[in-house]
């Protein structure tokens, strides 16, 4: 039921997150799942926050491509 459908969906993310370059799997999990800001990432990566938003506009494009496919 609603159950096995989440579990799925979060499966699928899952695969999805793990087909992303790892700074941008990085940044979209800090990003959407911790929280954390695009100045706390940048710190974090060692990357300014103009480089993070160019990996989380990429990442979450791929990320939206991946679910497409797997849907």
């Amino acid at each position: 039921s609603m159950k096995l459908i989440k579990q799925e969906r979060s499966e699928q993310l899952a695969a999805a997150l793990l087909r992303l370059l790892d700074d941008e799997r990085s940044a979209v999990v800090l990003k959407h799942f911790h929280e954390w800001s695009v100045a706390e990432i940048a710190l974090h990566l060692g990357r300014t926050p103009e480089a993070v938003a160019g990996l989380l506009r990429r990442g979450l494009k791929k990320l939206r491509q991946h679910l497409r496919e797997e849907a």
